[in-house]
């Protein structure tokens, strides 16, 4: 009866492992997928770029769509340097910094505010210790921004935006969530994009943004890994269930 038994179970073992190697494959090929679709997504940001660059620059942003994105902007109206936000945890020539976003309130829009990214500015000595961001506050109050209009990604968020217990300016943010920032900012709306601040403007920062921050080339990489790992699988179960045993 053991022997019987036996038996059985082992019969049973090679549909286990095809059930694994199935679901194993599977997943390697969808990943691989998945970073193809992202190297065509970088190719469209690219071409979307490009085409918008020789546009006309667009004055007023009342009716926001998608096809403003990556166009030049020209709005005159007033920065908020005293409520401004530091976008947390970002990288430049391998040093760790902050993002500047200093709301901008158009002379033309009274309705909702523009974030205006003013570039890149390092960590200071801790964490604990921002950085002084005052660049430009000595500059007229009514003044022009000038800059490149884009909807940041949030890749992969985990948690809130922004620590609720942070009582003084600026606040952090660990990504741009335009709810909370409408929340901070009396909950006055908030134009869903961002305008980048052109570098040669007296309030600008380190001009750190691209249109494809890494090109389709690195998705086609991460792609071959997973497809080469999916057919390692196969070939590993065809040879431990059919060719080894023969």
């Amino acid at each position: 009866m053991a022997t019987e038994h036996t038996r059985k179970d082992r019969t049973g073992l090679p549909w286990l492992y095809l059930l694994l190697t199935v679901v194993v494959a599977g997943l390697f090929a969808r990943l691989g997928w998945w970073q193809m679709s992202r190297a065509q997504e970088k190719i469209t940001m690219q071409g979307a770029a490009d085409a918008a660059a020789v546009q006309p620059a667009i004055t007023e942003l009342a009716e926001f769509d998608q096809s403003m994105l990556y166009r030049k902007v020209q709005l005159q109206g007033r920065y908020d340097f005293d409520r401004q936000f530091l976008q947390d945890n970002r990288i430049h020539q391998q040093r760790v910094g902050y993002e500047v976003l200093t709301p901008f309130y158009p002379d033309n829009d009274k309705s909702r505010v523009v974030l205006v990214n003013r570039g890149w500015i390092p960590q200071g000595k801790d964490r604990s210790s921002l950085p002084d961001i005052s660049a430009g506050i000595a500059e007229p109050a009514s003044r022009l921004a000038s800059g490149l209009l884009v909807q940041p990604s949030k890749g992969f968020t985990l948690g809130d935006a922004s620590d609720e217990t942070q009582k003084s300016w600026p606040i952090v943010l660990q990504y741009i969530d335009y709810e909370t920032i409408a929340a901070k900012l009396d909950k006055i709306g908030v134009l869903p994009a961002v305008l980048v601040l052109a570098p040669q403007e007296p309030q600008s920062y380190t001009y750190v943004w691209q249109p494809v921050a890494n090109g389709p080339e690195k998705h086609y990489g991460y792609a071959f890994q997973w497809f080469a790992m999916m057919l390692a699988v196969i070939v590993l179960f065809v040879y431990l269930n059919f060719l080894k045993k023969k």
